[in-house]
């Protein structure tokens, strides 16, 4: 029953907010002190109404662009424990049980539980893959919670920093915000060279 009930909680506010996501946008573009600010941040993460792109340069726009990334920062790694915990610890029998019937999905979480803190920093770089959906599925496969974290923190760092950098800054200094983008880019092509797998055969002394 409580299982049922937190799912029910959670698509209403789902739907709540979706309903009035441009009540909160406008919202949010009012004076509000940072605390109020991060509770709204984490609830608009939690419940990913709108896109969190948008959500993050806002934030830069209306704090300047250090201050704007470590509320969005603080909010999404907040929201990110919060979502993993309630699938871990409510649904991930369920949840285990799906990804086992599915062959090509089990091998996956068996090559993620292989090496989790550099299957969480490429999936929270990865521009294209939905940050909530990378909660659940840590969750789900139980991944070492610290690990995930800890790897949730510092995959987010490049793209909130740039998100809140452009926000700050885009119309001010476009000039900064392509170099900025340009860095970005970097940062993804070198991390995903870092940390992509070996090839099974592979040594170091090759």
């Amino acid at each position: 029953m409580r299982k049922w009930l937190t799912a029910i909680l959670y698509v209403s506010g789902i739907i709540l907010a979706f309903i009035y996501r441009y009540d909160l946008l406008d919202w949010l573009r009012e004076d509000h002190s940072p605390f109020l600010s991060l509770l709204a941040a984490t609830a608009l993460a939690f419940f990913p109404v709108l896109p969190y792109k948008l959500i993050i340069g806002l934030f830069g726009y209306a704090y300047g662009s250090l201050t704007g990334a470590l509320i969005c920062w603080s909010a999404t790694t907040l929201a990110a424990a919060i979502m993993y915990g309630l699938v871990k610890y409510l649904f991930q029998k369920q949840a285990r049980t799906y990804l086992a019937s599915v062959p090509a999905l089990e091998k996956f979480t068996s090559a993620v539980q292989r090496r989790p803190f550099a299957s969480i920093i490429l999936a929270r770089l990865a521009p294209v893959v939905p940050q909530t959906a990378v909660n659940i599925y840590a969750g789900a496969a139980g991944l070492p919670f610290w690990s995930y974290l800890a790897a949730s923190g510092l995959g987010k760092i490049p793209g909130i920093t740039l998100y809140a950098y452009l926000g700050g800054q885009l119309f001010e200094h476009p000039r900064s915000a392509v170099i900025a983008i340009v860095l970005y880019a970097a940062v993804l092509l070198l991390a995903g060279l870092s940390l992509r797998p070996r090839p099974a055969g592979s040594t170091k002394g090759r």
